[in-house]
C-alpha cells in the first residue's frame, strides 16, 4: 500500500488537556521542564531504532525541538498549535526521584490522528506502555467533538490510527492488546511498516 488513510479531525482538542491516573500511573501534558527526562528515554539506542529516523537524540535542546514536533500544525484553526502529548509517570518511583518513564500523544492530526510512544527501556515489559496508551485513548474518546459535514457514514466509526514497524513485535502488541487491528502494509523511505486502527466505542 503506498497511500496512508485519511479522517478528518472530530475532536475538540483542549489546551492544556486533562490529568488521568490508574494505580500505578499518572497521565499529565507534557511541558518544557520534561525535557531533561524526555531526553533520558528518547537518547537511548533501544527507543531509537524503532523510532523514525532512528538516532537518538543527542541534547536536551534536541529534545525540545522534537517536543515542538508534537505541537499539531495542520488541522482545523481551533487545534492548530495545540497538543495531546503526555509524559508518563510511574507511581512506585519515590516523588524525590524522576518518576517520568515515557511519553504517549496524538503525535498528528492531518492525514489521520496518529499515536506515537516511547517507554524508558528499563520500564519495558511491566505492561505500563499497555497501561498508558489505554489511558490515552479513554481521555481522547471523552473529549467534545465537532460537527463535520460528510462525517462518518452510516456503518462508519470515527479511527485512531499508528504507525509501526513490521519488525516491532514489542510495539505491535501493545497495540493488539489495546484493541488496534491491522490494516495494511506501508513503506516509508527505508523502513516497512504496518498500519493498525482502532474505533472509536459505540455508545
Amino acid at each position: 500500500m503506498d497511500t496512508l488513510p485519511e479522517q478528518p479531525v472530530y475532536v475538540i482538542v483542549p489546551s492544556p488537556g486533562p490529568s488521568f491516573e490508574s494505580d500505578r500511573l499518572r497521565l499529565r501534558p507534557v511541558t518544557d521542564s520534561d525535557a531533561p527526562a524526555l531526553f533520558a528515554v528518547r537518547s537511548r539506542w533501544e527507543v531509537a531504532q524503532m523510532n523514525h529516523p532512528k538516532i537518538p537524540l543527542k541534547s536536551i535542546e534536541e529534545t525540545r525541538q522534537w517536543m515542538l514536533t508534537k505541537v499539531f500544525t495542520q488541522g482545523p484553526a481551533d487545534v492548530i498549535g495545540r497538543s495531546f502529548h503526555y509524559a508518563i509517570l510511574d507511581k512506585s518511583i519515590p516523588e524525590s526521584q524522576e518518576r517520568l518513564i515515557g511519553s504517549v500523544s496524538i503525535s498528528a492530526v492531518d492525514p489521520f490522528p496518529e499515536i506515537g510512544y516511547a517507554l524508558l527501556p528499563e520500564s519495558w515489559g511491566k505492561g505500563y506502555m499497555t497501561e498508558a496508551l489505554n489511558m490515552l485513548l479513554k481521555m481522547w474518546w471523552e473529549l467534545p467533538r465537532r460537527s463535520i459535514e460528510g462525517g462518518p457514514q452510516p456503518g462508519e466509526q470515527e479511527k485512531v490510527f499508528a504507525l509501526c514497524e513490521t519488525q516491532n513485535v514489542g510495539s505491535s502488541g501493545v497495540l493488539r492488546k489495546c484493541g488496534f487491528k491491522f490494516v495494511s502494509e506501508y513503506r516509508h523511505e527505508q523502513d516497512k511498516l504496518d498500519v493498525w486502527s482502532l474505533e472509536k466505542p459505540r455508545i
